[in-house]
């Protein structure tokens, strides 16, 4: 009887050990897609996830910017990694906190296809085809890959095992080109793409329309004024027309229920005008560029849902200040936007929030009445890193006009016009890159402008 118990004890513990390896094999696998990893996704609690993942444990980790992120570990070998919103490296992790960020590092996690981590990028392109574009980032020389057909919603970084994955020329950071023995170092899910122009940059490029060729010209019947229609991307078109002595520029959409003037030049300008530069955001237009043929100034207007974008640069860099003031202008377009209560007898009102990391910006909104003074105060109380960041505040007025300073005191004036003004909170990333900075923002009003 005895031999017999012991034999079923035996192999009790045998089926428990069998199962408990099973499910930690099972914990640390699955299919990644553009919200979760396994059984962890995005938007969940850290006390989910804590339960989701078990048997495996939950760690505070930290990178290099000094980031508060919490691994993921199968005993000592990290699975992924979360950031979940935290501000404190060195604080418990927040059970309460949700996840925004996942990083996976474990083979054994694969999309739909079959891709994953340690993979090689050339095994990678016979399920996504030809790379697109390979991203080294400017501060970190971090490398991203887009594939062809790359899945929505996933970030692939990589590595080379002896230098960088990417083969750039001198002076670039994107290529197409990669080494032999470059592999997908991690796949990434960003829940809060729109919300964080830190972790992954719009891709921006440009397209042009010539003004000279391919153009449909219509009316003109009778000495009537002719217009004349050139395609443009994304539906998007140029409408120019003569109106007596002069060339009218728009920019309109495919029905033409929404146009924009943009330029006026002489008639026997449109060779000097010649065309037109379409800037786009990941291969979407957002906006227009054309330069003035009488004094060499580029003009840059958005197109819908971007009329905000309005600019003017002249000088031998013309060219070039456009593109990046567009490119700047769209970044904050697309930032949430955190509505600052001033209304009734609120006559101030103080923000706290974090930009965790160097290259983050938050944009706030107050409505303002003409007439009244407003103070606009920037600081910063806590960060990660070296030196303290250099803080910068911009306030855009109604009209479109922006006023700008280092922080403290950036903005204080007697309101024009009434309307909703925006500030963004950034730090001058050129001379500082603090992470994880705590800052308070102060917007106070005073009637009658003392």
């Amino acid at each position: 009887m005895k031999a017999v118990q012991t034999g079923v004890f035996g192999i009790l513990v045998i089926a428990v050990g069998i199962l408990a390896a099973v499910a930690q094999a099972a914990s640390a696998t699955g299919t990644i897609t553009e919200s979760s990893a396994g059984n962890v996704r995005i938007g969940m609690t850290i006390a989910e996830v804590r339960k989701a993942v078990a048997p495996l444990k939950l760690e505070r980790t930290s990178d290099g910017e000094g980031v508060a992120l919490i691994a993921v570990k199968n005993g000592e070998v990290s699975v992924m990694t979360i950031f979940a919103g935290e501000e404190d490296r060195d604080a418990k992790i927040d059970e309460k906190a949700k996840v925004e960020y996942l990083m996976v590092w474990d083979k054994s996690y694969r999309t739909a296809a079959g891709v994953h981590p340690g993979m090689k990028i050339a095994e990678a392109e016979k399920i996504y085809g030809k790379v697109k574009q390979i991203i080294r980032s400017e501060i970190e020389s971090r490398e991203y890959v887009t594939f062809t057909n790359h899945p929505a919603g996933i970030e692939m970084r990589i590595l080379g095992n002896d230098d960088m994955a990417g083969v750039y020329a001198h002076g670039s950071s994107r290529t197409d080109k990669y080494s032999a023995d470059a592999y997908i170092f991690t796949i990434d899910i960003d829940g809060s793409a729109a919300a964080r122009t830190g972790k992954r940059t719009p891709e921006f490029t440009s397209v042009y329309t010539d003004l000279t060729k391919g153009c449909e010209e219509k009316g003109g019947e009778e000495g009537g004024h002719a217009s004349t229609f050139c395609k443009g991307p994304g539906g998007y078109q140029i409408h120019y027309f003569d109106a007596a002595t002069i060339y009218q520029l728009n920019v309109a959409d495919a029905t033409r229920d929404w146009e924009e003037p943009v330029l006026s030049f002489g008639l026997d300008k449109l060779k000097a005008v010649g065309r037109v530069e379409w800037r786009l955001a990941d291969g979407v237009p957002f906006a227009v560029a054309v330069k003035d043929p009488s004094n060499g100034r580029v003009i840059v207007r958005g197109l819908k849902g971007f009329e905000r974008i309005r600019y003017e640069s002249d000088g031998k860099n013309a060219g070039t200040d456009a593109r990046g003031e567009a490119d700047n202008e769209y970044r904050d377009a697309v930032l949430p936007v955190e509505a600052i209560d001033l209304k009734g007898g609120m006559m101030s009102a103080v923000m706290s929030g974090t930009l965790v990391f160097f290259d983050d910006r938050k944009r706030y909104v107050f409505t303002g009445t003409a007439g009244e003074r407003v103070t606009v105060k920037i600081e910063a109380a806590e960060w990660s890193g070296e030196e303290g960041p250099v803080m910068v505040g911009i306030v855009r007025r109604p009209n479109g006009t922006t006023e700008g300073a280092p922080g403290g005191i950036v903005f204080d004036e007697v309101l024009a016009e009434d309307g909703e003004y925006e500030i963004i909170v950034s730090q001058n990333a050129a001379k500082s890159q603090a992470g994880n900075i705590k800052f308070s923002l102060s917007v106070t009003r005073t009637k009658g402008g003392s």
